[in-house]
Parts: C-alpha cells; structure tokens; sequence
C-alpha cells in the first residue's frame, strides 16, 4: 500500500475538523467544563485517580453505599468527567460516582474526557461543592483558600463563588486560627463552623499570647460542643469562662470562694454574649439574637422580611417552643 497517497477531499476535510475541535476543546471556558455534554467512554477503573483538588476530605461511607446500591440496580445515570493526565486520568466531577464503582469492583466506568489545565480543575472543583451541604465549612475554607491567590482580590473571588465578601472572611477565618487548632481540624473537619471561627479569630487576635493562654479552655470547649452541652454560638464566652475559672483557683485562698464564683460565673457569664447578627445578602446587618441570660430577644429590619417570610419565620418560632416546653 502506498503511504504516500494523496488525501481525498473528504480525508482532508476529516482531518480539518478534527483539528478545529481539538483547538475548540482547548480553549474551552471553564464554565462550561462542568456541564456533562459531549460522548461518554468505558474508561478503566485502574486508570483514573481523584482531582488532586477536592475540597472533600470526608466521603461518609454511608452515602457511598447506597449510591453503590442504586448504581448497582439502575445503572450509572450519569457518566463522571475526567481529564487526561500523563498516562492516567484524573476526575474532574463526579468522585462519589467512582467511589461508589469501585466498591461495586467495577472493571470501567462510562465517563466524558475533557480538556482542563490545573488552574481550572482547582476552580471546578470548588465550584461544585462550596454549596453542598455535607460538606463542613472547614472544608469549604480549606477549598476557597487554595484558590484565593488565583484571583485578582477577594471581591472578585466572591463574585465567582457567588457569595458575599463577608461570607468569604469567615471561611477564610479558619486560616488563621492557631495551628494546634487547624491540626484538630485536619482529624475531624466538622468541628466547628464558619461563624465560631470568625469569633475565635477575633479572640485569638484580641492579646499576645492568647493562643497558648486559651488552648486548653479551646479544647475543653470544643469537647462540650461534641457531647451536645455547648452550642457553637456560645464557644468563645465559654472559653473565657474557663480561663477566668481556672484564674480564680489559682488566685483564691479560699475554696468555698472559688465555689461560690464558679457558680456565679455559669449563672451569668455563660449565659450572656455578644448578639448574633442577621446579614443580607450584601452582609448589611439587618437584625440580631441577644440572649442575657433570662430572655431570649430577636429583632429584625421590617424591610428584610416581606409578609409571607414574616409568617413562615412566626411559624417556625412558635413551633420551636412549643416543642421545646413538650420535652422540658
């Protein structure tokens, strides 16, 4: 056969569209990456490996199960998307899927191939998951802070991440949180919130060596928070409470002094802190929750609330006190 042999008209059209789509594929929008269109393959179990970029550190095991199950009686409903990698594959969305296969000791998966470069695999990947419900803040803050230094400032990065910029600084509160305290969270994620680490933030911030002074009250705290005792809300007045006590019994002579102040500090201290604010959705405060130990009070903007949500936000009140007076 002659190797040489001149291209048909056809053949060369064939392969000019070929190259107009490689080229079309390589310029992709990132946006559009996460869309699942486009022909799916059998790609090899074998050959694929996670986004290096997932903000998901916990996969509740639970959840990957009875995927498995559904995948296991309906089939996979939708292919995952991946990119090319060296030799490899690495996924692009669509982990939970794989996981789910490869309890299932599935030999392939139907998956669609993508082009993406690091930059928009980091993007894609906290992109769809910040909302998710199962994923904790630390996570999130962990996700939006691989990725802060590729935007041009915090702003824009909310922009894209569609929040506000005071819903961004308290993600990103969790980076400056003390290390000994990152590395708890490192072991179980869901620890705390976003709001109690914007507030230990401010505590850790508020003296010199304050991470130190208030480590073991942070500890003690956070075990009170695991046990259901204390709410998250309550974390920071909590800690300084401790830290007072302990003050007091190193200070004070006499013990039945110490008792006495202990108590008075869980009858007052401990029950009263700093109002929680209500934000809009461009983080103006628009109402607050203040408890001083004997009320509870909420007060709220007339203008932030039309009258359908002012009567579902009653309803929703009433039936939490009622049920709250049922179990007393």
């Amino acid at each position: 056969m002659n190797e040489n042999k001149k291209q048909s008209p056809l053949d060369k059209l064939k392969s000019m569209s070929m190259d107009n789509l490689d080229k079309h594929r390589a310029s992709e929008p990132i946006f559009s990456l996460i869309g699942n269109d486009g022909e799916s393959q059998p790609v090899a179990m074998e050959l694929i490996d996670p986004n290096p970029w997932q903000p998901r550190r916990d996969f509740q095991q639970d959840k990957i199960e009875q995927l498995a199950e559904s995948i296991d009686a309906h089939g996979l409903i939708e292919p995952i998307v991946v990119r090319k990698h060296e030799n490899r594959f690495q996924i692009i969305v669509g982990e939970r899927r794989w996981r789910a296969h490869n309890l299932l000791k599935k030999s392939h998966i139907n998956a669609i191939v993508k082009c993406a470069d690091d930059m928009q695999m980091a993007l894609i990947a906290v992109a769809e998951n910040v909302d998710r419900e199962d994923l904790s803040d630390y996570e999130v803050a962990l996700a939006i802070h691989s990725i802060k230094d590729r935007f041009g400032s915090r702003a824009e990065l909310a922009r894209y991440l569609k929040k506000t910029r005071v819903e961004l600084y308290r993600y990103l509160a969790f980076m400056e949180l003390p290390v000994w305290l990152r590395e708890s969270l490192d072991n179980k994620s869901s620890l705390l919130n976003r709001t109690a680490a914007e507030d230990l933030k401010r505590m850790f911030a508020n003296e010199s060596g304050a991470s130190e002074k208030y480590r073991e009250a942070t500890m003690k705290a956070i075990e009170l928070i695991e046990t259901g005792v204390l709410s998250q809300i309550r974390m920071v007045s909590e800690i300084e409470r401790i830290v007072s006590m302990e003050s007091d019994v190193v200070n004070q002579t006499n013990p039945g002094s110490v008792t006495k102040q202990v108590a008075n500090n869980n009858n007052s201290d401990s029950q009263q802190s700093e109002p929680m604010l209500f934000l809009n959705k461009k983080g103006k405060a628009v109402g607050k929750l203040k408890n001083n130990g004997k009320k509870i009070t909420l007060t709220i903007a007339c203008n932030a609330l039309d009258e359908e949500r002012e009567k579902a936000l009653h309803e929703f009140v009433n039936d939490l006190v009622s049920k709250g007076i049922e179990n007393q």
